[in-house]
């Protein structure tokens, strides 16, 4: 785009008050003005014309729930998700690993048991035979589980001897020795910790094929909750003006005590990299079957699933971050963690200055804690791309509970701030994909539906990876609209996302993606 430029015949949605507009005028990376038939106002007669010949924009796509510097160094890993025995995935790790130097760790993502044709938990033997002498780690679907093998408990010096750490379960055979199944991070970081980064060349690398996946999928910005290694390396790239993509970062809350030593506070930062808040677990996840229940999971004895954090010891971190002015988001999968985690808020100063509390995920929740949720004026960040993913595991360990899941319409209905995100790379960043998934609950061309009632409309969804996301940050005063003082963050797609049929939502894609007034991806050349 040009410095000055001008688009018209649009179908502009702006988020603001519902208004549809045709035309809108950038300049540089502001946009100027908004309305209908700008192409004729004389004041622009001087800017550029791009002829949109009707094609639908919207607002940058904000995911509202990413692990962006995890998910940029993911593209270096074995992918397993979609694979469906135990024989392919082995197979899958051994052809990876042949691509790797002798000692170089094997990581990989993606497995689930539960989506296997014939369910079963495997073991660190299984691995032994694929991986050599090689370490390897092995994450889960939902990143609460790892499958490890013998190399790397080795290397972590963990034996039949080595008990359980809080909120982990080191998962062991009758005889007392590590199956080399890890649930929870308080137990996998017991190894995780011991692998180390690629060389910042391979970052970089990484980094640039996470960023063209952003681009091409209408993603401007992201709120990422990664490690300090993460941030360390997007304030470095910020400093390059190299970051490319606006990031609001959520610290870990073992980082809180660093932050208060060194007097860092929320909203610090600039129009790309800004600190948000700090993030905490409550419980773990429905894969894992961590995920923090009032009753126990169906088929289990009396597995209920993992407190990861206390209240007790959320009140502590949430006050610790509140002399900072950080807001908290804290995970919650279960809805005894959901219960859990408004306890603790409850107990804790309220925010200011549009610093919001957020509960992450909120996948299970009890209708009584509603009302709560309202009047403390917590935002709901929910991942709609997870429901289609999560509907067998759902009536599987929950059964009749699920009608309390993914309640996206009862939480509207209320009036309750929602965010949405994709958990990326838990589930692909795909803010599209995640508006069909809240309008449609069910796979790409399916008909089992999970709860139609809690449909809501694309519109709907829309809102909340723009405007909604940029409430839950505080900053819906200058992010998710499409309005005269705002960046020029915006999307082009090949179809009207409102108006399109259900049954076609699938088949939206983005033309073109401008960040800050640059065009960062675009098909068929639309701004020459």
């Amino acid at each position: 785009m040009k410095t000055k430029s001008l688009i018209y015949n649009a179908v502009i949605y702006t988020q603001a008050d519902k208004q549809v507009a045709n035309s809108m005028a950038v300049y540089k990376n502001k946009i100027v003005a908004v309305g209908n038939n700008l192409e004729h106002d004389e004041q622009f007669k001087k800017y550029t014309k791009y002829n949109l010949k009707g094609k639908t924009i919207i607002p940058g796509l904000t995911d509202a729930h990413t692990h962006f510097f995890y998910f940029a160094l993911s593209f270096g890993k074995v992918h397993l998700d979609g694979v469906d025995t135990i024989e392919k995935c082995l197979s899958k790790i051994k052809l990876f690993s042949k691509t790797l130097s002798k000692n170089e760790w094997i990581i990989g993502e993606g497995f689930s048991p539960d989506r296997l044709k014939k369910y079963m938990q495997p073991d660190k033997k299984m691995l032994d035979k694929v991986t050599g002498d090689r370490p390897a780690f092995i994450f889960y679907k939902d990143m609460h589980s790892a499958w490890v093998n013998s190399k790397a408990i080795e290397l972590a010096k963990i034996d039949a001897q080595t008990k359980d750490p809080f909120g982990g379960t080191i998962v062991k055979f009758e005889s007392g020795e590590p199956t080399g199944i890890f649930r929870e991070s308080a137990a996998y970081n017991l190894i995780y910790k011991l692998i180390p980064l690629p060389a910042k060349s391979k970052i970089n690398k990484l980094y640039k094929q996470a960023l063209e996946h952003a681009y091409k999928h209408g993603v401007t910005s992201v709120h990422s909750f990664d490690s300090p290694k993460g941030f360390e390396y997007f304030a470095e790239l910020t400093e390059k003006n190299k970051l490319g993509i606006r990031v609001n970062y959520y610290f870990p809350a073992a980082s809180l005590d660093d932050l208060v030593g060194n007097k860092v506070y929320y909203g610090t930062g600039n129009d790309f990299l800004r600190l948000a808040g700090i993030k905490i677990f409550s419980d773990g996840a429905l894969g894992s079957q961590t995920a923090l229940c009032s009753k126990k999971y169906i088929g289990s004895k009396d597995n209920f699933g993992i407190e990861v954090t206390t209240v007790k010891d959320m009140v502590k971190h949430i006050k610790k971050a509140g002399k900072l002015g950080f807001p908290c988001a804290i995970h919650a999968i279960g809805d005894k963690a959901v219960a859990n985690v408004l306890d603790a808020f409850a107990e804790s100063v309220n925010m200011h200055f549009g610093a919001r509390h957020r509960i992450e995920h909120l996948q299970l929740v009890q209708k009584k804690d509603l009302n709560r949720i309202k009047d403390m004026n917590i935002v709901c960040s929910m991942q709609p791309s997870h429901l289609p993913s999560d509907i067998g595991m759902m009536r599987k360990y929950w059964g009749k509970r699920g009608d309390n899941a993914f309640i996206f319409h009862t939480l509207q209905k209320k009036n309750i701030a929602l965010a949405f995100g994709s958990d990326v790379p838990i589930e692909p960043l795909d803010p599209l994909d995640g508006i069909r998934a809240a309008v449609t609950r069910a796979k790409v061309k399916s008909r089992d539906v999970f709860n139609a009632k809690e449909k809501i409309s694309a519109e709907d969804a829309l809102f909340h990876f723009t405007a909604g996301a940029a409430y839950a940050v505080g900053q819906e005063h200058c992010r998710g609209y499409l309005i005269e003082g705002y960046p020029a963050d915006f999307v082009v797609l090949t179809a009207d996302i409102t108006k399109i049929a259900i049954s076609k939502l699938h088949t939206v894609n983005v033309l073109a993606t401008i960040l800050d007034g640059k065009v960062k991806y675009q098909k068929n050349k639309i701004f020459k």
